[in-house]
This record gives structure tokens, sequence and C-alpha cells, in this order.
């Protein structure tokens, strides 16, 4: 079965997915690894690095064996800089053109977040394709 967007023959060809590989982000991921591999997508999962907290080669090496571990076959890892998560993720989603994004509900607290304002609530008003956002923080029941 192949999702379709608008038109007659608009398959949904590829799901890129956001990651901060913190473990509510490993929900949003799962999410999407399964959804590209029900509907023979590709599946792209992307880390934004802000800062200099790790260099863009261990980021790299580390989120390409991460991909590996996960469902499907068509799947590849993705790592870009940027000082605005939601700015870079949306731009990523235009330059490999996304046709559905996928990102948490959950990512930064407190002053990142503050200062960042909600990435989620941004990249979903920004995309340029259907975006999902994945419930991804912890059920305090």
């Amino acid at each position: 079965m192949r999702l379709r967007r608008k038109g007659a023959g608009d398959e949904v060809q590829r799901v890129l997915v956001a990651t901060d590989r913190s473990e509510t982000a490993e929900r949003a991921v799962r999410f999407a690894a399964e959804m590209a591999d029900r509907y023979e997508a590709e599946l792209l999962v992307l880390r934004v690095l802000i800062g200099g907290d790790v260099s863009r080669t261990d980021a790299m090496e580390e989120l390409e064996g991460y991909v590996e571990t996960l469902d499907g076959e068509r799947k590849r890892a993705a790592v870009v800089s940027g000082e605005d998560p939601a700015e870079a993720i949306v731009e990523a989603a235009r330059r490999e053109k996304a046709d559905v994004l996928v990102v948490g509900s959950v990512g930064m607290s407190g002053r990142r977040e503050f200062l960042l304002r909600n990435v989620p609530n941004r990249v979903s008003h920004n995309a340029p394709c259907t975006v999902v956002i994945v419930q991804t923080h912890q059920d305090s029941s």
C-alpha cells in the first residue's frame, strides 16, 4: 500500500525525521522508520548540530550506525549545522524534497526552548511538506 498526497501519482517517497538523539526523540524516529518501511519510502534521519558540542564527523559516524539498526531498506543519515534547529530542519526538508517530515513533541526545555521558541510548532508552520508531530513525552500515569 502506498501513501498518497493530493494528486494521483503523488506517492510519498521520502520521510525525513529530525532527532537530537534523546530518549524522547527515539519515539519519533521509530514512528518515522515504521512509516517509511510500510509505504516503501526512503527514510532520512537528520541531526542538527548547534554550537560545537560534537564534531560533524563524529556525529555522522554515530548517526549512520544508529540508522543501520532501524527497520527498512531505504534509509540514510544526514547531519547539518545551524543556530536555529527549526530553520535547519525546514531547510533540510526543502533541500531533500521530503514528502513527510516527522518531529517529536518534546525536544528542548528551559532556557534553550525560550530562546529558540518551540521547535515542533515552528517546523509545522514553515515546512514545505506534511508534518507529523509524534507525542514523545513520558506518560506520568
